[in-house]
């Protein structure tokens, strides 16, 4: 069947309009959880991954193996920074007052709680496109997160295997919890500090091959000077 380029363009447009972008909390409030814990998605649909805590992974699992990959999705392990200095700023503040007065104590540990516990200003997001609607089992691969609930269905059945209820049940039974090996797979991370520290690598190491090209220069430039003065002394003694 063959559309006009009008009516191609249309359903492109359609197509396009009705593409959902979906957002999953990940270890939102410091806990072991993804939020929500199921999802229903359509193919073109995107699901983004934000990650709020601790250093988590979502990693597509096999639905007969609890906590074990089937490596088509990984966003390998994203840590995230804990606000330590703001907590401890506000933890700090009126530390002295706080020995003398149990209130002032109390409420500065109050506003280094909540410090703590703030999201990150710019997370690292993991996004996922949508293929089509077929169940996707979801973990965490970090130590026991898995087997302590942290899992996810995108588009889970009713019943069986590939029900998240089923899922809960194989995961909170495994006897490991394996990372896949593949590295980022199945979608695109962003803001990540393993992104940014594999960037600052490739700087450094640019940054290296600089400063070895310059030194390099240097002695050379260095090494001529000092044959043109010799050269000067011998004309010099004849």
């Amino acid at each position: 069947m063959h559309f006009s380029a009008p009516t191609a363009l249309a359903i492109l447009q359609s197509t396009c309009a009705s593409a959902a972008m979906m957002k999953v909390l990940v270890g939102q409030n410091n806990g072991l959880t993804f939020t929500p814990s199921t999802l229903q998605a359509q193919p073109g649909d995107q699901v983004q991954f934000v990650f709020l805590s601790q250093n988590h992974t979502v990693t597509s699992g096999d639905p007969s193996a609890g906590c074990q990959p089937d490596n088509i999705i990984n966003s390998d392990f994203v840590p995230v920074a804990a606000p330590a200095t703001a907590a401890a700023a506000a933890a700090g503040g009126g530390g002295k007052k706080a020995k003398k007065a149990k209130k002032a104590a109390a409420g500065n540990a109050a506003a280094a709680a909540a410090a703590a516990a703030a999201p990150p200003a710019n997370p690292p997001t993991f996004t996922v496109n949508v293929q089509d609607t077929n169940p996707i089992m979801l973990y965490c691969a970090q130590a026991q997160h898995c087997q302590q609930g942290m899992v996810m269905a995108i588009n889970p059945s009713t019943d069986g295997a590939t029900s998240l209820a089923a899922y809960q049940k194989s995961t909170a039974n495994a006897g490991t919890n394996t990372p896949a090996t593949n590295g980022v797979t199945g979608g695109t991370l962003a803001n990540s500090q393993a992104v940014a520290n594999t960037q600052n690598a490739a700087a450094a190491a640019g940054g290296g091959k600089k400063a070895k090209k310059a030194k390099k220069a240097k002695n050379a430039a260095a090494n001529a000077a000092a044959a043109a003065l010799g050269k000067a002394t011998r004309k010099l003694r004849v």
